[in-house]
């Protein structure tokens, strides 16, 4: 299950803390069917992609510090940290800084997300 971050303070330890996977968060409101259906998805995928990925959730409402600063004004956002700074993500199609309710989630697509953006990560650290 994805660990729910409960203030700014938990957001910030889970990006200093996490040095080797990818922290993936889902900025959103908790109440949204939308969100609701996201944090399906990425709880379906989580043991798939435990040695890649950590999953959490920052509910909106609870933890507003970061809805200017990464413009989170969708009903959902899914963004990708790596080593404390947020990354681009490739999509299949393009190259983009975030997932947000445009994009069609499914198990499949955000496994696919998630393994491809890992990988790109790692070919660029061994450089």
């Amino acid at each position: 299950m994805a660990v729910q971050l409960s203030s700014a303070s938990d957001v910030d330890q889970a990006l200093i803390n996490e040095t080797e996977r990818m922290v993936v968060i889902r900025w959103g409101y908790d109440e949204d069917p939308l969100c609701q259906e996201a944090d399906r998805i990425m709880e379906a995928i989580e043991n798939e992609c435990i040695n890649m990925a950590v999953f959490c959730t920052v509910d909106l409402k609870e933890v507003p510090d970061f809805i200017v600063e990464h413009k989170l004004y969708d009903p959902y956002t899914i963004m990708f940290f790596y080593k404390r700074k947020p990354r681009s993500i490739f999509t299949g199609n393009s190259t983009e800084k975030y997932i947000d309710a445009l994009f069609p989630l499914s198990e499949k697509a955000l496994s696919r997300v998630v393994e491809e953006t890992y990988k790109n990560l790692l070919s660029k650290s061994t450089r």
